[in-house]
Protein backbone atom coordinates (compact mmCIF):
# COMPACT_ATOMS: atom_id res chain seq x y z
CA UNK A 1 0.00 0.00 0.00
CA UNK A 2 1.25 3.44 -0.78
CA UNK A 3 -0.33 6.86 0.38
CA UNK A 4 -0.30 9.66 -2.64
CA UNK A 5 -0.61 13.23 -1.63
CA UNK A 6 -2.76 14.55 -3.99
CA UNK A 7 -3.19 17.54 -1.92
CA UNK A 8 -2.51 20.18 -4.92
CA UNK A 9 -5.69 18.66 -6.73
CA UNK A 10 -7.56 20.15 -3.80
CA UNK A 11 -5.59 23.67 -3.42
CA UNK A 12 -9.22 26.08 -3.43
CA UNK A 13 -10.94 23.59 -1.18
CA UNK A 14 -8.29 23.80 1.21
CA UNK A 15 -7.37 27.50 0.94
CA UNK A 16 -11.14 27.68 2.35
CA UNK A 17 -11.55 25.41 4.24
CA UNK A 18 -8.12 27.17 6.16
CA UNK A 19 -9.74 30.55 5.93
CA UNK A 20 -13.59 29.31 7.28
CA UNK A 21 -11.98 27.03 10.42
CA UNK A 22 -9.81 26.85 13.04
CA UNK A 23 -7.74 23.91 11.33
CA UNK A 24 -4.28 25.11 10.70
CA UNK A 25 -3.01 22.08 8.43
CA UNK A 26 -4.89 19.38 5.56
CA UNK A 27 -3.27 17.06 3.41
CA UNK A 28 -5.35 15.03 1.15
CA UNK A 29 -4.38 11.55 0.27
CA UNK A 30 -5.02 8.69 -2.00
CA UNK A 31 -4.94 4.61 -1.10
CA UNK A 32 -6.17 3.06 -4.03
CA UNK A 33 -9.66 4.15 -4.52
CA UNK A 34 -9.59 4.91 -0.65
CA UNK A 35 -9.51 8.68 0.19
CA UNK A 36 -7.76 10.23 3.37
CA UNK A 37 -8.37 13.86 4.13
CA UNK A 38 -5.73 14.31 7.40
CA UNK A 39 -6.52 17.58 8.87
CA UNK A 40 -4.98 18.92 12.46
CA UNK A 41 -6.32 21.87 14.34
CA UNK A 42 -5.15 23.08 17.85
CA UNK A 43 -7.31 21.08 19.94
CA UNK A 44 -7.22 17.70 17.70
CA UNK A 45 -6.41 16.12 14.53
CA UNK A 46 -9.16 13.93 12.51
CA UNK A 47 -8.54 11.85 9.53
CA UNK A 48 -11.30 11.11 7.54
CA UNK A 49 -11.27 7.70 5.22
CA UNK A 50 -13.75 7.45 2.76
CA UNK A 51 -14.60 5.13 -0.19
CA UNK A 52 -17.56 5.53 -2.60
CA UNK A 53 -17.32 1.94 -3.84
CA UNK A 54 -16.77 -0.60 -0.93
CA UNK A 55 -16.41 -0.19 2.84
CA UNK A 56 -12.79 0.76 4.13
CA UNK A 57 -11.12 -1.89 5.53
CA UNK A 58 -9.55 -2.11 9.05
CA UNK A 59 -6.15 -2.74 7.28
CA UNK A 60 -6.58 0.68 5.44
CA UNK A 61 -7.16 2.09 9.22
CA UNK A 62 -4.02 0.86 10.76
CA UNK A 63 -1.77 1.65 7.48
CA UNK A 64 -3.15 5.22 7.40
CA UNK A 65 -2.87 5.58 11.64
CA UNK A 66 0.98 4.00 11.28
CA UNK A 67 1.82 6.42 8.64
CA UNK A 68 0.51 9.75 9.69
CA UNK A 69 0.36 9.62 13.41
CA UNK A 70 2.50 6.21 14.35
CA UNK A 71 -0.96 5.60 16.69
CA UNK A 72 -3.11 2.24 16.54
CA UNK A 73 -7.09 1.52 17.03
CA UNK A 74 -6.81 1.43 20.46
CA UNK A 75 -5.34 4.85 20.93
CA UNK A 76 -7.95 7.08 18.61
CA UNK A 77 -11.52 7.47 18.62
CA UNK A 78 -13.25 5.74 15.14
CA UNK A 79 -16.73 6.31 13.86
CA UNK A 80 -17.24 4.17 11.32
CA UNK A 81 -20.38 4.27 8.78
CA UNK A 82 -21.08 2.28 5.36
CA UNK A 83 -18.45 4.41 3.39
CA UNK A 84 -16.78 6.44 5.84
CA UNK A 85 -14.52 6.13 8.60
CA UNK A 86 -13.77 9.23 11.07
CA UNK A 87 -10.49 8.88 13.39
CA UNK A 88 -10.58 11.53 15.69
CA UNK A 89 -6.74 12.15 17.73
CA UNK A 90 -7.44 14.61 20.77
CA UNK A 91 -4.59 16.37 22.04
CA UNK A 92 -5.29 14.99 25.73
CA UNK A 93 -6.48 18.54 26.83
CA UNK A 94 -10.03 17.70 26.74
Amino acid sequence: MHLIDVSNSYSRKIQRELAQSSTHFIKIYTLGRTRIVYKKSPSKEEIVLSNKIRQVTNEEIDFTLTKLTNLTRKDVEITKTKDLVEIIINDGAD
